[in-house]
């Protein structure tokens, strides 16, 4: 089934394999509604997340008023730096509909904190945003993203589940 980009939907731009998985994990989980989600290729690093943004979707938010979209990145540890590079290239008006989210470092280093592989990370995310709970969201690794995922639930939680 393909995405329906005239009601609401979610584009997941990741950063790299490790991120492709965990997003993976997340739309695999047994309440996402399937059609309403996609990730796409990797982006291959950070920069080229923020890139493949600017140059591709911006425009697709713009013609689509009910598409989001969901950096999924490395924070490398140099989350307040690499978080306003991004905050400064998202346009104002599409802001409410993007979210830039991820591991304070690695996904590698979260996958060896939590004991899980990628793909059931991403499905313990989805529990959490399905239950309104913070069992993994507000692990060490991941509570950097509070405010993103605040809102990353409120817009999308009724759509997505």
């Amino acid at each position: 089934m393909t995405m329906n980009r005239y009601e609401s939907h979610v584009y997941v731009i990741p950063e790299d394999d490790r991120d492709r998985q965990i997003a993976v994990g997340f739309i695999d989980h047994h309440k996402v509604q399937h059609p309403r989600i996609q990730v796409m290729p990797v982006a291959g690093g950070w920069r080229n997340v923020l890139k493949t943004f600017q140059d591709e979707y911006i425009q697709k938010l713009r013609d689509y008023a009910k598409g989001h979209v969901v950096m999924l990145i490395d924070f490398d540890g140099d989350f307040d730096e690499r978080r306003a590079e991004f905050e400064q290239a998202i346009p104002d008006d599409l802001k409410a509909r993007v979210f830039v989210v991820g591991p304070e470092y690695t996904p590698e280093a979260l996958k060896n904190e939590v004991n899980k592989s990628f793909e059931r990370i991403g499905a313990a995310l989805a529990d959490d945003c399905d239950a309104g709970t913070m069992a993994l969201w507000g692990h060490e690794q991941l509570k950097h993203n509070d405010s993103d995922r605040e809102r990353l639930v409120q817009t999308v939680k009724p759509f997505l589940f």
